[in-house]
């Protein structure tokens, strides 16, 4: 009924929503109401938020380690359901600490694994032709998955933490199974994609400009993606009205990611569409800074929630233009360098809101750190940009 560009476009955008939407953004949004309903204390919330992390890294380290065959789609399966037990089991308030690490972790390795398995199996049953689309279509996953993740935050005065939690566990499940399904669409091809010969790829300086200012990316958005709600009400005092308002303007600004690196893409091609969003990210981080104007509140939190997406994704389809076969490797190592370079940032900036450092601060060193990512390659790609940009499409 369905072409397989549909198949493949929908099979990959489900996938993200679940695996970084759903099993990552959830818990930053519901981070406020879950402390205060299971008196939490904002130093197991931060370790939280640092297992989901950890999580992450095995799920990328793990994926990576995988062959590239027909095993792929019980892994995906496995950690979709996975992942959404994760949700359920976040739903009540009377287990011990370990229980929510555990299932944190979990939620983490669960949306690594997906992260990387998914894209690879677009990668080795799409055709060349349709790429662009099929992998802008399902890297909107992650804006939407955030975006579901928002939608009732307006009405959490109104519904328990529990219901919020069991709405977004009803999500998951609907998820999985529709992914299950469309996996089993796709078995004949990866038989008889595998049988092909894998070529080695050599890395080459371009490859490492893409992967220093992809994790670069990663420290940076870690206050706006784990501490960003707690920012808005415990230091801003924002009430519930403006904290959605933020929120939710996070959520639209995440399910237009893509869509943005795409139209920016065809126009510019790659490199510079890459480097505009970069240079965005920047300003839209240092902003946050100005806290005393809601307008630019506001605006930070549009943009960092458009400009995560649109990195990723513009990323990854850039690894796969011009390494092809390879993708899967490579995507790999840049997925486990970025949940690497995330870790380690969700450690420092707890380390430092232990210290006292204001939230403001690390908003600062955020934003130099990704500057400093944007700089080496514009400074990098204006060198090789004739020979090695990739067509627009």
């Amino acid at each position: 009924m369905f072409s397989n560009k549909v198949k493949l476009s929908l099979f990959l955008c489900l996938s993200m929503c679940l695996g970084i939407g759903l099993l990552r953004f959830s818990y930053t949004a519901l981070l406020p109401s879950t402390r205060e309903a299971f008196g939490w204390s904002a130093s197991f919330a931060s370790i939280l938020g640092s297992a989901n992390l950890l999580g992450y890294l095995i799920g990328a380290f793990w994926a990576m380690r995988l062959p590239q065959n027909k095993s792929m789609p019980i892994y995906i399966q496995a950690a979709a359901v996975a992942g959404t037990i994760s949700l359920l089991s976040c739903a009540f308030a009377t287990f011990p600490e370990i229980w929510y690490i555990f299932w944190r972790i979990i939620s983490g390795i669960s949306g690594g694994l997906l992260m990387i398995l998914a894209p690879s199996i677009v990668a080795q049953c799409c055709e060349l032709k349709d790429r662009f689309t099929i992998n802008f279509i399902g890297f909107s996953g992650i804006g939407i998955g955030v975006l579901l993740a928002t939608l009732f935050l307006p009405y959490l005065d109104q519904i328990s933490t529990q219901t919020a939690w069991m709405i977004l566990f009803g999500f998951a499940l609907s998820i999985s199974v529709i992914v299950s399904l469309l996996l089993q669409q796709f078995k004949q091809q990866l038989t008889h994609s595998t049988r092909q010969n894998i070529q080695e790829t050599p890395l080459t300086g371009l490859y490492f400009s893409l992967l220093i200012v992809y994790a670069c990316s990663a420290f940076a958005y870690v206050p706006h993606s784990l501490f960003w709600i707690d920012y808005l009400t415990n230091t801003l005092h924002l009430n519930l009205f403006w904290m959605n308002a933020n929120w939710m303007l996070y959520g639209l600004g995440s399910a237009l990611g893509a869509f943005t690196a795409y139209l920016l893409a065809k126009k510019f091609g790659n490199f510079i569409a890459l480097k505009i969003l970069y240079s965005i990210y920047v300003l839209a981080i240092f902003i946050a800074i100005v806290s005393n104007t809601f307008i630019l509140t506001l605006t930070s939190s549009f943009f960092t929630g458009m400009l995560n997406p649109a990195v990723v994704f513009l990323t990854s389809y850039t690894i796969l233009q011009l390494y092809g076969t390879a993708y899967k490797k490579l995507w790999s190592i840049a997925t486990l360098s970025f949940a690497m370079t995330q870790l380690v940032g969700g450690l420092t900036f707890s380390m430092l809101q232990n210290f006292g450092i204001s939230y403001h601060q690390q908003f600062l060193l955020a934003s130099l750190v990704l500057l400093l990512g944007t700089l080496q390659l514009v400074w990098y790609t204006s060198k090789v940009q004739k020979k090695t940009t990739p067509h627009k499409e």
